[in-house]
């Protein structure tokens, strides 16, 4: 091969090399970033899932047995800075609201942690336990804390992702009157 059959090679090398480096810069600075609607699995109302297990308490629990009454239900796990700041507001609301019943899902979390936690700051109502994360699967959680609204037919009917207040519960509440 020639000198100038060398050069001219390499050059044409060079100049594809260059157009390939241009497309990927253009391609990503017009690609869009994720979104959290393309993260986050989108909210369908619809059927509860399950929930049954054993309780903090050392009781059972099963969702079924709810079956007429409306449910706030709330993952979150002792570890979860955002759960121990929103548990007093639970705590608080579930007290201004008797008629509609809280309960806990501790979401891969250590029992005695999770059962010291919820005994001081006098969360009352059920907590059941998920140490596998299964009953956080079936609901598609996709972070904690995660709290979801059942009606009293068993449907879901909002959900609420990240730390709620009084305020919010009882704003998003309204989805569970009839």
């Amino acid at each position: 091969m020639t000198p100038r059959r060398i050069v001219i090679a390499l050059t044409v090398i060079g100049t594809i090399a260059l157009g390939i480096g241009l497309y990927g810069v253009v391609t990503q600075r017009t690609s869009a970033a994720p979104t959290e609607e393309s993260l986050i699995p989108a909210f369908e109302p619809g059927p509860a899932p399950a929930v049954q297990g054993k309780t903090l308490d050392g009781g059972t629990f099963d969702l079924a047995s709810l079956k007429g009454k409306p449910v706030v239900l709330n993952f979150w796990a002792s570890w979860c800075q955002p759960c121990r700041k929103e548990l007093p507001a639970i705590a608080a609301w579930a007290k201004a609201h008797p008629e509609i019943q809280v309960i806990g899902v501790d979401y891969e979390d250590d029992v005695a942690d999770a059962r010291a936690f919820a005994r001081e700051h006098d969360a009352t109502w059920p907590m059941v336990i998920d140490a596998d994360g299964a009953i956080g699967e079936a609901y598609e959680v996709p972070g904690l804390p995660a709290t979801f609204l059942i009606d009293a037919e068993g449907r879901i009917v909002d959900r609420i992702l990240g730390e709620v207040t009084v305020e919010s519960l009882d704003a998003r509440a309204k989805a569970l009157s009839p």
